[in-house]
């Protein structure tokens, strides 16, 4: 289904919300989430995810066609499902497109890294619901193996040509002092050029979401992978909610106390267990 069809897939249920009480809508905007619970009223939470960040996100169109699984619409929905105020939808969009329409207002939510740029339209919560750790990926059979297996410093990495997607902004943000960097226009190319010695290395944000793009291309065994805490120890992917919808604030600020609680984080590692097995 074209991009923008998927979108509008969901106006009209969006419609409907405001047919079905354009004054209840409008007083949504004045009113809290909480205040919209004791009212008996549920308000839609549009989420827009990747729809190709496996394990964390992700579309599977030969299983289930067009439902979002993974990794943080799974935590999310756990972490939320108490705050009765609201009902949450999953969009599945490319990265890019899936960042656009929240910003264009078209959604109303995201998880990922809370970037400078995305900070203009979004409030982000505080605590994070995951963590991800860079991971550096090459070749196996690059000539110079050795000298990737040994780097220890951004400073050593800058010698070498990076490749990395477009619209990623962790890394347009990290990367923006090194000398040779190549940018695609998604994670698959990535590899291809890597594997065709037209890159050095990419540096990933999650040895769990590449080793599951490697088996999917079927190289796998093909690529080494190296961890890289100097690029940074943690990568927080935090829930980002567009500063216009309304109760944006105290959502964000009922899920922080939800992540805060001690049950919390064994909850995430049993939903990260079920993706990474």
């Amino acid at each position: 289904m074209p991009q923008c069809a998927r979108v509008q897939a969901c106006t009209p249920r969006r419609r409907a919300l405001g047919l079905m009480g354009a004054g209840m809508l409008g007083a949504g905007l004045l009113m809290g989430p909480l205040t919209l619970q004791a009212a008996g009223i549920r308000q839609r939470l549009l989420m827009s995810y990747n729809d190709d960040y496996a394990p964390y996100s992700f579309i599977d169109p030969l299983t289930q066609p067009g439902r979002v699984q993974g990794i943080l619409p799974d935590v999310l929905q756990a972490l939320l499902k108490d705050l009765d105020s609201i009902e949450i939808e999953n969009l599945g969009l490319p990265w890019r497109r899936a960042q656009a329409v929240v910003k264009l207002g078209q959604a109303d939510g995201l998880c990922t890294f809370a970037s400078d740029e995305r900070k203009v339209y979004a409030h982000f919560n505080d605590v994070p619901l995951v963590e991800l750790r860079p991971h550096l990926f090459f070749s196996a059979r690059h000539p110079q193996r050795a000298q990737l297996e040994k780097l220890r410093s951004r400073e050593e990495l800058k010698a070498f040509q990076l490749v990395d997607q477009k619209g990623n902004q962790w890394a347009e943000q990290t990367l923006a002092d090194f000398p040779h960097v190549e940018w695609t226009t998604g994670h698959d190319a990535i590899f291809r050029m890597v594997m065709a010695a037209r890159g050095d290395v990419h540096v990933s944000l999650s040895p769990l979401v590449t080793q599951w793009r490697l088996k999917k291309l079927a190289i796998h065994a093909q690529v080494m992978s190296i961890p890289a805490p100097y690029m940074a120890a943690s990568v927080p992917f935090h829930v980002g909610l567009r500063q216009d919808f309304p109760g944006a604030r105290q959502i964000i600020a009922h899920l922080d106390r939800r992540l805060s609680q001690s049950s919390s984080a064994q909850l995430i590692d049993n939903i990260v267990r079920n993706y990474a097995g």
